[in-house]
């Protein structure tokens, strides 16, 4: 919190600091589902509880790891394939003129996933563990631009305007 209103010390925190940093906390929150509302199966990490069930956290990583692994699920909505030789662009081309399927993700023996922003050591595990229950044969590399720990995470999100990032114009 001290962060958040460049405090030095808790003692410099007053009521008011205290209320803008909640205040922006809220916002970014906000903002970040905002960000989201886009996208049409990968919207949410909230999964709503009934009587039976409680509500539960399901990562967004875990979402796309399922979706891609799972066998019932035929074509991912919001998994975009991009054509990357000839014979990928002549099947787009004839997909106009009849039913030609695209290639799935899981189709391909190694999955290579870029993380913007940072993983942490539990999201690999999770990864590991999908790719186990799922698909034993494939491989997944897991790329990102940091190694994350809690306290680096909420200064990421909380302490710097990524939604909103500085061009330098």
């Amino acid at each position: 919190m001290a962060l958040l209103q460049g405090c030095e010390t808790s003692l410099d925190l007053t009521y008011q600091k205290v209320t803008v940093a909640a205040n922006k906390i809220f916002k970014t929150l906000r903002d970040i589902s905002r960000a989201r509302a886009q996208m049409k199966q990968f919207n949410s990490v909230y999964i709503p509880g009934s009587n039976t069930l409680q509500a539960s956290y399901k990562p967004l990583l875990k979402q796309v790891m399922e979706e891609i692994y799972n066998p019932d699920r035929p074509d991912p909505i919001d998994i975009e394939h991009m054509s990357s030789g000839l014979t990928d662009l002549l099947k787009t081309g004839f997909s106009m003129f009849m039913k030609v399927s695209r290639p799935h993700p899981s189709d391909h023996p190694l999955l290579i996933i870029f993380l913007v922003g940072g993983v942490t050591v539990s999201e690999v595990k999770m990864v590991k563990d999908i790719l186990s229950a799922h698909k034993p044969g494939a491989q997944v590399i897991v790329l990102s631009s940091a190694l994350l720990t809690p306290h680096i995470i909420l200064e990421l999100i909380f302490t710097t305007d990524h939604l909103q990032p500085d061009i330098g114009i």
